[in-house]
């Protein structure tokens, strides 16, 4: 059976109201400053995600990496040189691995050599504690053996541990093994 034109226009037309209803009824432009300054107080604001502290004298965790950087910077000279290397590669992790609640900062960096190749003659981490109104320096890492950055979760800091098997050639090591550091001072391992 075959409905009309005309006999289709009124849920057309139904539809329509209703959805203005909706779209009407979600307008919270009519909200007052007092209600909307309410409402985004129970939103609370994570510091791991970079968003601003509650007190205006802490950084937030994008100046904590920016700060973190430029220690990182100042002294890789020193990194490169006592291995007679170039710096092939760094990133910036961020995430609480000294327990106060504060997003701290871990650099993890690819040493090559200075002649250039794709050979790893060093890789590391460098640690990095949020204090709030800047960063020190707590700890490097720096072992005889390849690995990878995996993440920071429940105050720790999580690597892949990478080695080779007999068979594996030298581009794919193929064995994995995910290691949770201690840090003890100014010790990591």
């Amino acid at each position: 059976m075959k409905t009309s034109k005309l006999a289709s226009c009124p849920r057309r037309l139904f539809s329509a109201l209703m959805l203005s209803f909706l779209l009407l009824g979600c307008d919270n432009s009519a909200t007052t400053p007092h209600e909307s300054a309410r409402l985004k107080q129970r939103q609370p604001a994570s510091r791991s995600e970079g968003h601003p502290p509650d007190n205006p004298q802490q950084i937030t965790t994008e100046e904590a990496v920016r700060l973190a950087q430029a220690k990182f910077d100042a002294y890789l000279p020193k990194i490169c040189s006592s291995h007679d290397a170039g710096l092939d590669g760094r990133e910036a992790f961020t995430g609480d691995f000294t327990g106060d609640g504060v997003a701290d900062v871990a650099i993890y960096f690819v040493l090559v050599p200075k002649e250039g190749g794709n050979t790893i003659v060093g890789q590391g981490l460098t640690l990095y504690k949020n204090t709030g109104t800047g960063v020190e320096v707590m700890a490097g890492f720096e072992p005889n053996y390849l690995f990878g950055f995996n993440r920071i979760a429940e105050g720790k800091i999580v690597i892949e541990r990478i080695a080779y098997a007999e068979s594996d050639a030298h581009c794919c090591p193929s064995i994995r093994e995910e290691k949770t550091l201690t840090i003890e001072g100014t010790r990591v391992y």
